[in-house]
């Protein structure tokens, strides 16, 4: 490897897969976070008062594979555990029943594991959408059938945050076909927390190779000069970068627009809400399904239970306090059921994250995709690229591309000429 040091901006998932796969190939990395902490969205919030929480409910399922690659990389693929190896239990509220469900159409073979309301003509809607040759909402597809609010609709919102009637076919199919393989629709969940069991691993072996995490490092502009980056404007220095030095820029798509405003950029988003309450729980996490209410995810672990609210727009504005009393009366039966002593009448210590941004929309329509390699030393990472849908594992497959590109088009500037940037070489 010739080249020198790539300069990675953005330390969540996307920017520590780039810095891993530059350093398995020999390569020397910076990493600069504009957080105090690694790990963009998959992190773990240690408050100074309270009990500990992830910041949402990430999951992975066996099907990603590069996310799996990842964590054996880095020592960590035994942290991750199936919290429901028996099925997925779907706690249904309107009628205060629980029953478990398989993501695999091969587990719908034994009755006990078929979502409510699946028929034969319901196998042929899925098996169009998983194979959606035209782009078209997922609704349009399955239309007014029981197997929407058992299986798909809540599949469509746990994979691409984005409501049912305008969510992408064709993304949620990429996601069904690849739980179509034996043993690939197995939920995996982090065993103590997304710092712990993913971040944590990844930022020791990276700095076991000597890589660099600067955090409270925001890029304020990039200064540019005949299609290459020449220097990065930082919170509090201005990095100079050599001519054989990269850049790959692992951030949301709203950053690139403010970075390279000429970039085509997705400019509309989704929330997600999680609210978590401190409670006792089972010292084996418990990941349950909810039907019928404004919560859809619950994964329970042993001192907290978090609930995830995704496509969550309709309910940002609403007061926490008011939203988290909510939010448990719908959740006690349910911990109830499954063994964990919860009452209405008494709510435990919450506290409701919202982000406001969590992903892009993930809609039937075309979303505006920039190149990946935009500038002839610069390379874009990031899950919202590409056509996958935006989770960890399209996060590390970008991570592990915009590595690749730039390993494979050290200056690429033929390519990049098309897209001109604006200049800033005015950096302080």
């Amino acid at each position: 490897m010739t080249v020198g040091r790539t300069h990675i901006v953005g330390a969540g998932i996307a920017g520590l897969s780039a810095a891993l796969a530059i350093t398995r190939q020999g390569g020397e990395a910076v990493l600069y976070e504009a957080a105090p902490q690694p790990g963009g969205r998959c992190r773990t919030i240690h408050p100074d008062h309270g009990f500990a929480h992830d910041n949402g409910t990430h999951v992975l399922f066996t099907a990603n594979r590069h996310a799996l690659n990842l964590l054996k990389a880095v020592g960590a693929r035994a942290r991750w555990i199936e919290p429901e190896r028996k099925g997925l239990p779907l706690y249904e509220t309107h009628t205060g029943t629980m029953r478990q469900i398989g993501l695999s159409p091969w587990s719908w073979l034994r009755r006990s594991h078929r979502p409510a309301g699946l028929g034969i003509t319901d196998l042929a809607r899925i098996l169009r959408l998983a194979f959606s040759a035209q782009e078209c909402p997922v609704a349009s597809i399955i239309g007014d059938r029981p197997i929407m609010d058992s299986l798909i609709g809540p599949l469509t919102i746990a994979v691409l945050n984005t409501p049912p009637n305008v969510a992408s076919a064709q993304r949620l199919g990429l996601a069904l076909r690849r739980l179509m393989w034996p043993r690939a629709s197995r939920l995996l969940v982090a065993g103590t927390g997304l710092s712990e069991d993913l971040v944590r691993p990844a930022v020791e072996t990276l700095q076991t190779q000597g890589v660099p995490i600067l955090a409270g490092q925001r890029l304020r502009h990039l200064v540019t000069s005949r299609d290459r980056v020449i220097g990065l404007s930082l919170t509090d220095r201005t990095v100079a970068l050599g001519p054989d030095e990269r850049v790959i820029l692992a951030l949301p798509p709203y950053e690139i627009g403010r970075l390279l405003p000429a970039l085509p950029v997705p400019r509309r988003f989704e929330a997600i809400l999680n609210v978590h309450f401190r409670l006792a729980g089972p010292e084996r996490p418990r990941f349950i399904g909810v039907t019928g209410a404004r919560a859809q995810w619950l994964l329970v672990r042993r001192d907290h239970v978090s609930v995830t609210i995704s496509a969550a727009d309709a309910t940002l504005n609403e007061i926490a306090a008011d939203l988290a009393s909510a939010v448990w009366h719908e959740i006690a039966p349910i911990l109830s059921h499954i063994g964990i002593d919860a009452s209405a009448a008494r709510q435990p210590e919450a506290r409701v994250v919202k982000e406001k941004r969590a992903t892009i929309r993930q809609d039937a329509t075309l979303l505006p995709q920039p190149p990946r390699l935009p500038l002839a030393n610069l390379a874009l990472a990031g899950d919202w690229l590409g056509v996958l849908p935006a989770t960890i594992e399209s996060a590390v497959i970008s991570g592990e591309e915009a590595a690749a590109v730039l390993e494979r088009s050290p200056s690429a500037g033929t390519h990049a000429a098309r897209h001109h940037s604006p200049r800033r070489e005015d950096a302080a």
